[in-house]
């Protein structure tokens, strides 16, 4: 897809302009009262079909780093944000990480996903490190998999999923077919827990099909079949657990079959990138973090935004942006709650968390719970290619 390979290159030059001198020169002219800056390193895609991901959350990082510098630093600190590009590669992410971590970083920020993270995550928390993932969607970032010191700034996908159930069957119908890309544990979970929650409400699942997508982000192999048994399914909502391009290819064989009913989706389906593979969408619902078409009715975001904008030229491509500015807060004030960079206190710090207010919406962890599960997200609808935001919706029952 065209579109989605630009908004990659986009992503990718302005992370790597953004990761230069000039946002470091802050840095340099501040005092502190440390020998030298805190290092924060990024080990995300700025290219690969993650990049429209984590792109943007890597550059909120960098200009939240720069607010943090300009206003003193942490602990008599500065801080020195370092990102190099993972080409959404797990195993060269691992490399960059262990480069990091020599380097002396106490802080390690890892990609969007967390089967795609593992590696580079488990070498920051074998080191004991403190390890954060800005806008991961798995319960998989943390201690119930083995990362002690790993945690996300994301919402996850019991509470996501649980959202998109809830108003799928308040809003657009009680029978729903499920369209379920196989590539991903967090695909394969929103579907699951979807499932789950609108059965609870009385829904029913008509039926699961399922695809898969490579890891150039295309299917695997034509979805016709599935296609066909979703139009004779006549459910009134799909479920569309992907993210692009397969995502988005499978997407516009569902429109092209002439099905027109009303299909939602989370976070990984979120941008206006990937439409040009289904022109002039309509009847599309999406759960994400905010909106970056201009309607957020949270000033935080729309104050992130204009930053974003002055940095990089353009608009974020999801609504992801927020969590990298987020995480960065997050471990400003963990550091200050524990009067320390250490990674084993930082994590004891942020288990602590209870609703502490950040960009991404009130934030809480607990010592097995590293994700957040109840938090707003945003509820936006696509009508003619067009992007409208429609309501904060938290999860009245998390699918945990």
């Amino acid at each position: 897809m065209k579109i989605f390979k630009k908004v990659i290159g986009a992503v990718a030059v302005l992370s790597l302009v953004l990761t230069g001198a000039s946002l470091t020169s802050i840095s340099a002219q501040a005092a502190s009262k440390c020998k030298s800056p805190i290092l924060i390193g990024a080990a995300m895609a700025q290219t690969g079909f993650m990049s429209p991901f984590d792109g943007p959350a890597v550059v909120t990082a960098q200009i939240q780093v720069n607010k943090i510098n300009a206003a003193g630093g942490v602990l008599g600190c500065q801080l020195q944000f370092k990102a190099v590009d993972t080409g959404t590669d797990p195993d060269k992410a691992a490399q960059i990480a262990t480069t990091f971590i020599g380097q002396g970083a106490k802080l390690l920020l890892v990609t969007c996903d967390a089967d795609l993270n593992y590696k580079s995550a488990l070498v920051a928390n074998t080191a004991g490190v403190l390890v954060i993932a800005p806008c991961v969607g798995s319960t998989a970032m943390g201690p119930n998999n083995g990362l002690k010191l790993g945690f996300s700034m994301g919402s996850a996908v019991p509470g996501e999923a649980a959202i998109m159930a809830e108003y799928a069957a308040a809003h657009l119908g009680k029978t729903a077919t499920l369209f379920k890309d196989m590539s991903l544990a967090y695909t394969t979970s929103q579907c699951d827990a979807f499932a789950t929650r609108f059965k609870s409400l009385g829904g029913r699942i008509v039926s699961t099909q399922e695809f898969n997508q490579t890891q150039a982000g295309h299917l695997a192999a034509p979805v016709d079949a599935q296609v066909a048994a979703a139009k004779k399914d006549g459910s009134k909502v799909i479920a569309l657990c992907s993210y692009p391009g397969g995502g988005a290819e499978a997407l516009a064989s569902i429109r092209k079959a002439g099905l027109d009913t009303a299909v939602i989706s989370g976070f990984g389906m979120d941008g206006a990138f990937w439409l040009g593979a289904v022109p002039n969408l309509s009847n599309f619902y999406v759960v994400t973090y905010a909106s970056v078409f201009g309607d957020d009715p949270n000033p935080g975001v729309n104050t992130l935004m204009a930053s974003y904008k002055k940095a990089t030229g353009q608009n974020a491509a999801t609504g992801g942006f927020i969590t990298g500015a987020a995480s960065i807060d997050a471990f400003v004030a963990a550091a200050k709650r524990a009067n320390s960079f250490d990674g084993v206190k930082l994590a004891s710090s942020l288990e602590s968390f209870r609703r502490i207010p950040t960009v991404a919406g009130p934030t809480s962890f607990s010592a097995t719970l590293h994700v957040n599960v109840t938090r707003p997200m945003a509820v936006i609808q696509v009508t003619k290619g067009v992007h409208r935001f429609l309501v904060y919706q938290s999860a009245k029952r998390p699918v945990l």
